[in-house]
C-alpha cells in the first residue's frame, strides 16, 4: 500500500512537474505577449504623438489659411470698393465728355459766327473804303468825312470784340 501511495505520490509529483512545465511555458509565452504588447503600446503612443504633432501642424496650417481668406476677402472688398470709386469717376467722366461735346457744338457754332461776322465786318470796311476813295475822288464835306470816321471806328471796335471773342474761345479750347 506504501507502494501504491508513493506510486500516486510520483505520478501526483510527474503530472505537477508536467503541469509546472505547461505552465511555465505559458508564463514564457504570456511574457513575450505581454513584451510584444509592451512595445506595440509603445509603437502607438508613437503614433499617437505623431498625430498629435500632425493635428497641431494642421490647426497651425488651418489658422494660417484662416488669416489668408480674411486677407484676401479685405483685398476683394478694397477692390470692390476701388472699382466703384473707378466706375464713378467714369461716369462723371462721362458726363464730363458729354458737357464738353455740347460746349465744343456750341463753341463752333459760335466761332463760325464770328468769322461770318468777321467776313462781314470786312466787307463793310472795304465798302468803306471804296466809299471814301469815291468820296475823295468828290469833294467831301469835313461832316462827311467825321460820319465816315465814326462808321469806321463803330466798325473797328465790333472788329476788336470779335477778334477778342475768338482768342477767348480758343483758349478756352
Amino acid at each position: 500500500m506504501q507502494e501504491q501511495l508513493l506510486l500516486q505520490l510520483v505520478n501526483l509529483v510527474q503530472n505537477l512537474s508536467e503541469d509546472m512545465q505547461w505552465i511555465k511555458q505559458e508564463f514564457q509565452t504570456m511574457k513575450q505577449e505581454v513584451q510584444t504588447m509592451k512595445q506595440e503600446v509603445q509603437t502607438m503612443k508613437q503614433e499617437v504623438q505623431t498625430m498629435k504633432q500632425k493635428i497641431q501642424t494642421m490647426k497651425q496650417e488651418i489658422q494660417t489659411m484662416k488669416q489668408e481668406i480674411q486677407t484676401m476677402k479685405q483685398d476683394i472688398q478694397t477692390m470692390k470698393e476701388e472699382i466703384s470709386e473707378l466706375k464713378t469717376k467714369v461716369n462723371k467722366q462721362e458726363a464730363d465728355i458729354r458737357w464738353l461735346k455740347e460746349q465744343m457744338k456750341e463753341n463752333t457754332a459760335m466761332i463760325k459766327a464770328v468769322r461770318d461776322n468777321q467776313l462781314e465786318q470786312r466787307s463793310i470796311q472795304d465798302a468803306m473804303r471804296h466809299e471814301i476813295a469815291h468820296i475823295r475822288g468828290e469833294m467831301a464835306t469835313k461832316q462827311d468825312i467825321a460820319y465816315i470816321h465814326e462808321r469806321l471806328d463803330y466798325q473797328l471796335g465790333r472788329i476788336a470784340r470779335t477778334e477778342e471773342e475768338l482768342h477767348m474761345l480758343k483758349k478756352a479750347n
